[in-house]
């Protein structure tokens, strides 16, 4: 469980139930003779949550594929088990507390607490580990699922032809994880911060993401990172663009009828995804 919960990149964006007439964001991106589809998702969600729509549908039917960030099955989730392991605790004798010091392990001990949380796992990790593991005590509290997350939902529909993926499981691992110590202590420090207003704060990026404001969300999206220190947004977000940008033009040069469901918030923002294609000479159309 708490691997699938490590591959919600971001992790903070999670939803509750939407309005009426769902309307996330979807757009179509061209060249001169084919198009892909860009749809922008939430990991995990509530049983309630109304995100599905005609025009979602349309497309689902007519892509040839349908791409995810990474595979989230049962299967490559055990897989990874022993590399979380290996990357996410410490393996030197020394306890989280000796990493981050006295002041912040209190913060983490309040929070283990209020989250039922087992402080004597906690001190086992590093600080990454903690952060993330942290970050799912209020969600998983409200209710929030990875089962009636956007990819779940739809990988359940598409027999295994059908689905391709951006990532490794051990890339997205490496995102997370890869950053320098003082990154990681950031990290933690920022999820702390942001324990309090979460709820809030995921109300109202869900809101702009159901009513289809994807600029809205992603400002939401990156006052909430502002705590985080700036290399670990660049891995976990415009690095990870670039690349997809580079796997979409590839994509595009093959005609492959391609849909692919990211994070919402990688749809967001001048170093979107969109953009940058647009940026490379593709034609991009708002679709809902």
């Amino acid at each position: 469980m708490l691997f699938r919960l490590l591959l919600t990149l971001p992790f903070m964006l999670l939803a509750s139930a939407g309005p009426a007439q769902a309307a996330p964001a979807l757009w179509q991106v061209s060249d001169e003779d084919s198009s892909i589809w860009l749809f922008g998702s939430v990991h995990l969600l509530r049983a309630d949550t109304n995100w599905r729509s005609p025009e979602l549908d349309k497309v689902l039917s007519k892509a040839e594929r349908v791409y995810f960030e990474t595979d989230l099955s049962v299967e490559a989730q055990m897989a990874m088990m022993p590399l979380s392991f290996e990357l996410g605790f410490n393996r030197d004798g020394r306890l989280l507390s000796d990493i981050i010091g006295a002041e912040l392990t209190d913060r983490v001990r309040d929070a283990a607490g209020r989250y039922a949380i087992p402080m004597a796992t906690l001190l086992t990790m590093k600080p990454w580990m903690a952060a993330t593991t942290l970050s799912t005590g209020p969600l998983l509290e409200s209710g929030y699922e990875a089962a009636h997350g956007v990819e779940a939902v739809l990988a359940a529909e598409l027999n295994e032809h059908r689905l391709g993926f951006l990532e490794t499981p051990e890339q997205q691992l490496n995102f997370l994880a890869g950053g320098s110590l003082e990154e990681q202590i950031a990290m933690l420090e920022g999820t702390l911060d942001t324990l309090d207003v979460m709820q809030s704060d995921i109300d109202e990026m869900v809101r702009a993401w159901s009513e289809g404001q994807p600029e809205q969300l992603g400002e939401l999206f990156m006052a909430q990172m502002g705590s985080f220190d700036q290399g670990m947004v660049e891995r976990l977000i415009d690095l990870r663009n670039a690349d997809w940008v580079q796997q979409i033009e590839d994509m595009l040069g093959r005609n492959e009828s391609a849909l692919l469901v990211v994070g919402a918030a990688h749809l967001a923002g001048d170093a979107s995804v969109v953009r940058l294609l647009e940026a490379r000479g593709f034609y991009s159309e708002r679709l809902q």
